[in-house]
């Protein structure tokens, strides 16, 4: 009895040993022996997990028999059977199958081992401290192959060019989030993205055909991972102001206008009689407008799941107070990303799912420019003058008189506010048979609500600017979007053989209607003396209207990929898209590409040792553009028109035709070729990409300018008439390594060289003009043509001695210290035939470079870009050098005078074009510059004062803007200027303000 009762005893104590659960600690290293952080360490079939700290330490409650995975990013999954011992250790070797990768290509993924086509891949986590507080694109600044010209104004949008102007219209490219064909813009929530794959060349974008002509941005956003919910907290603050203008205070003004208008009097002005009046204000336009913006970006999101379903949900909240007076936004974003599966047997399985985004965006937009106020308006000018209508100061006739804007009256007396209510994203479902095919099918849709009021208070800004009255718009739009897309895929390895395909269909109709109301005469609310906001409380003049945009895209598509042995690539694509933009008989376009590699690494004759992977590879493919409006090959019909008959007492309503239309209305077609390779050397540490190509865009959509007795009224109707031509090169180098167990670092850098040349004009042109810049075939779009300067005239002997080769004297009417002009036609005069081609508006090498350094818990990452090989139009010291119309002059002014004969600028003129005239290379500048875009330093919090619960955390500080090397004198010589023609024409252009970033993480 007592023997079989301790027998008891010991299985009972046996079993459970066997199922009690014990703490264990481990550590996870590398080849080296080195701590591996931020691995995922869980219990197979648990969903509880823990990661890694800095020192690959871990810790983790465990029963015998439980199966350990080991997972991260880069590295090779491991497995360990836990049996009972008391401490662990796992090497995770680096993955040296990086080229496993996968990479979106638009309906499909493939393996980065497997691409023959052009695409770069920019993934927000290796940037980590990137700060943007503008679109998506802002992130891409360093990118091979893309151009970005970032906004620095609140609620402007950068602009985003891939591989050149290939269109004299729109050349944004097209941006697809999570499948469905969408933008990134303002109301997007950077933090939601786990990758950028930006499509370069035909091979890669044809499978999106008639709207892939500017480059394809697909944008993937994060998804949840099977485990405990993961918290994330990020919160940062922005700090921003701007650059300044160096000008003149009240006493510099003074003593440079009066110059001004004595060199006027003395050279017989007769409208002047004496020098100007001044009033006695001492104002820094500058101090006043510009203030120190303030940036606050709060994010949250909560992901996870199990086996068989997957969520991310995450809300973001963004303001901007915006670094100048009149502005400030304000963004709201909630995401939801959530999918569920369930497996009916081995060869069958079901998922179901959705990406939803819900934005608010709002804005107080500018109503005025105050980067061209603030030198516009004088020193000498108060803000505040009780004497002019409305209380502002702004000159009048008999003193300071200046037709620049008060900045303070503007945003005062008019209001201008949009708010935009956007929901978007996609709900699917997918079937997956016999690991060979996958059907599925996608929702997408994009609803946004426009709401857009201005308001017009009575009150001036201006000299000699009339009365208004009051005045309130209201403008309500609607905006509609669906795409129904439906795919098979099928993929299949044979022995050595893999064949991975895709056909599918697309339907796409679009909606956009706009109605609106004007009155004149707004009631102001006698308690709080602000206008009323709501048309009813308006009183007269009411103004109606509205109109209505539809289009339809229907598509069919295929894509064919084979693979022999990791050797020998192969890619097909075809799409055929059907748009209701054109006439019927114009309205299919078919968009094939074809694209072929070799993997020479993989050969048996290749045997270099210190080479991990070489394969090249070439590309051929067209692609389309449609960059006409909706109803361009349609007649527009004026219904304004009245007519009166018999006693001339009734007027009947009448319509007409103001707009001849052009029913033969095509794509634009873009043929491209692309070659390259990709190589990675030494243990996977030193990666190349090269890529050459060719783009040629045929059937260019062009507004021709056709006389009015046609009977055209209503804008240059549109033709396909150009031809342009965009060739260049990219390269891309990076550089990972390490130095020791704790010193890690990385450099990236990429350089390309983009040649743009117009072919054809057609309709027998060969060149035409636009302002100071000539576009010309065999050249460029838009090269400065410009007259030429020859410094200043020193003294009379000069100016006689400026003669041509038949002894005219050229400047006439100049004297000592005006500017001697090049009589480029020899004709004698300066008219404009003396205009020459004096430089590229288009730059033709761009460079990018991101470099990172981690050392323990520290990192510091740089990201730099520049621009080089074009001239920059200085067009504000245009306006502030050129003293015939009142305005700021520069502080370092140094201007001829007989006490002065070697200074450096003209002698300054009032109301004489002498020196000022706009169409001379004198403000024509070196527009180079290479700009240290971001300097940050992080530092990540160790395990050990995290606690149980915390996974990381993180602070970091980030620099924006600081240091950049140009011999341009403006603002900033990265500029937005959006018009194609003149690019490089800074009119006042908002510059991107400088600033510093304070943030912080926190993980769960």
């Amino acid at each position: 009895m007592i023997r079989i009762f301790l027998l008891l005893i010991l299985a009972t104590s046996t079993m459970m040993t066997h199922g009690q659960q014990v703490t264990t600690q481990g550590r996870v290293v590398d080849g080296d022996r080195q701590g591996v952080s931020e691995v995922t360490v869980q219990v197979k079939g648990k969903q509880e997990a823990t990661y890694t700290d800095q020192g690959g330490f871990f810790t983790l409650a465990l029963t015998s028999g439980d199966t350990i995975t080991f997972s991260k990013i880069g590295r090779l999954a491991q497995e360990v059977v836990f049996t009972g011992q008391t401490s662990i250790e796992v090497i995770m070797p680096e993955d040296g199958r990086a080229l496993d990768e996968v990479v979106v290509i638009g309906y499909q993924t493939v393996r980065k081992a497997d691409l023959t086509g052009a695409v770069s891949v920019f993934k927000p986590d290796e940037m980590k401290n990137t700060t943007v507080t503008g679109t998506v694109g802002d992130a891409l600044v360093t990118v091979p192959g893309v151009n970005v010209r970032t906004a620095g104004a609140p609620g402007q949008e950068g602009k985003v060019e891939i591989r050149g102007t290939g269109t004299f219209g729109n050349s944004n490219p097209l941006y697809v989030v999570d499948g469905v064909i969408s933008g990134a813009n303002r109301d997007f929530n950077f933090n939601d993205i786990e990758s950028i794959q930006v499509l370069k060349d035909a091979s890669a974008a044809a499978i999106y055909g008639s709207r892939a002509g500017n480059g394809v941005i697909i944008i993937t956003t994060k998804q949840g991972a099977e485990g405990k919910m993961k918290i994330d907290l990020s919160s940062r603050r922005s700090l921003q102001w701007l650059p300044k203008y160096n000008l003149t205070d009240r006493t510099q003004w003074i003593k440079l206008n009066d110059l001004a208008f004595m060199n006027a009097i003395a050279d017989g002005n007769p409208n002047l009689n004496g020098l100007a009046n001044h009033f006695g204000a001492d104002t820094d336009w500058q101090d006043e407008v510009f203030k120190t913006g303030v940036v606050d970006d709060h994010n949250v999101s909560f992901s996870g799941g199990g086996r068989d379903n997957r969520y991310f949900i995450s809300g973001n909240y963004q303001s901007n107070s915006g670094t100048v007076i009149g502005t400030q936004s304000e963004r709201y974003t909630l995401r939801s990303n959530a999918s569920a599966s369930r497996d009916f047997g081995q060869n069958v399985k079901f998922t179901i799912g959705e990406n939803i985004v819900l934005s608010h965006y709002a804005i107080d937009q500018m109503d005025t420019n105050p980067i061209i106020d603030v030198y516009r308006m004088l020193p000498t000018i108060p803000i505040y003058d009780p004497a002019n209508h409305g209380g502002y100061g702004y000159g009048n006739g008999a003193y300071d008189i200046t037709f620049g804007t008060n900045p303070f009256a503007k945003e005062d007396f008019t209001d201008t506010r949009n708010r935009n209510l956007r929901i978007r994203g996609n709900a699917f479902t997918s079937l997956d048979l016999f690991d060979l095919f996958k059907y599925k099918f996608s929702f997408g849709f994009d609803f946004s609500n426009d709401n857009h009021r201005y308001l017009r208070k009575v009150g001036s800004w201006q000299v000699n600017q009339p009365i208004d009255p009051s005045t309130l718009t209201r403008n309500q739009a609607q905006f509609r979007e669906f795409v129904f897309d439906h795919t098979l895929e099928f993929y299949k390895q044979f022995g050595k053989h893999t064949i991975n395909s895709v056909v599918g269909a697309s339907y796409q109709p679009y909606t956009y209607e706009q109605v609106w109301g004007a009155k004149n005469d707004v009631l102001v609310n006698s308690q709080t003396g602000s206008y009323f906001e709501h048309l009813d409380a308006v009183l007269r003049d009411a103004r109606t209207g509205g109109y209505q945009n539809l289009a339809k895209l229907f598509s069919v598509f295929g894509r064919l990929n084979y693979n022999y042995a990791d050797k020998y690539l192969l890619s097909a694509t075809i799409r055929r898209d059907e748009s209701s933009r054109f006439a019927p008989q114009y309205n299919v376009g078919y968009f094939p590409s074809v694209s072929a590699g070799w993997r020479i690494s993989q050969e048996s004759f290749f045997d270099v040792s210190w080479v991990d992977d070489l394969k090249i590879r070439a590309n051929y493919g067209i692609l389309g553009t449609s960059n006409i409006g909706f109803w361009d090959w349609v007649a527009l019909i004026n219904s304004f028109p009245q007519a009166s008959f018999g006693d001339n007492t009734t007027t009947v309503p009448g319509m007409t035709q103001v707009q001849l239309s052009n029913v033969d209305l095509k794509w634009e077609r873009l043929s491209q070729m692309n070659a390259g390779f990709d190589a990675t050397f030494l243990r996977n540490r030193f990666n190349v990409t090269f890529e050459y190509f060719e783009k040629t865009t045929k059937d260019v959509l062009t507004p021709m300018q056709i006389l009015r007795s046609t009977g055209n009224n209503g804008g240059n109707p549109f033709v396909n008439a150009a031809t342009l031509e965009n060739r260049g090169v990219e390269l891309a180098l990076s550089w990972k390594d390490k130095v020791g167990s704790d010193f890690h670092y990385g450099l990236d850098v990429n350089g390309s060289y983009l040649k743009n040349k117009i072919i054809e004009l057609g309709y027998g042109r060969s060149e035409f003009n636009q302002w100071n810049t000539k576009s010309v075939v065999g050249h460029p779009i838009g090269e400065w043509y410009l007259i030429k300067t020859d410094g200043l005239f020193r003294s009379m002997e000069e100016v006689m001695s400026h003669r041509n080769s038949e002894g005219a004297l050229i400047q006439p009417n100049a004297k000592p210290g005006d500017i001697r002009y090049i009589d480029y036609n020899g004709d004698g005069q300066i008219t404009d035939a003396d205009r020459q081609y004096l430089g590229s508006t288009i730059p033709k090498y761009y460079l990018g470079m991101n470099m990172s350094f981690e050392y323990k818990g520290v990192d510091l990452q740089i990201q730099s870009t520049g621009a080089f090989g074009y001239m920059a139009y200085n067009g504000p010291r245009s306006g502030f050098d050129r003293y015939d119309d009142n305005s700021n002059y520069r502080a370092d002014y140094d201007p001829w005078t007989p006490e002065n004969p070697q200074g450096k600028d003209p002698r300054p003129i009032f109301a004489d074009s002498r020196n000022a005239r706009p169409d001379q290379d004198r403000w024509l500048e070196n527009g180079n510059y290479f700009r240290i875009k971001q300097i940050a330093i992080g530092y990540n919090l160790p395990k050990s004062l995290l606690g149980q619960h915390i996974r990381a955390a993180r602070v970091y500080v980030n620099a924006q803007n600081l240091v950049t090397f140009t011999s341009y004198e403006g603002l900033d010589p990265e500029f937005l200027n959006t018009n194609i023609w003149d690019r490089s024409y800074d009119g006042g252009a908002f510059p991107n303000p400088r600033g510093f970033t304070f943030g912080a993480q926190l993980s769960f």
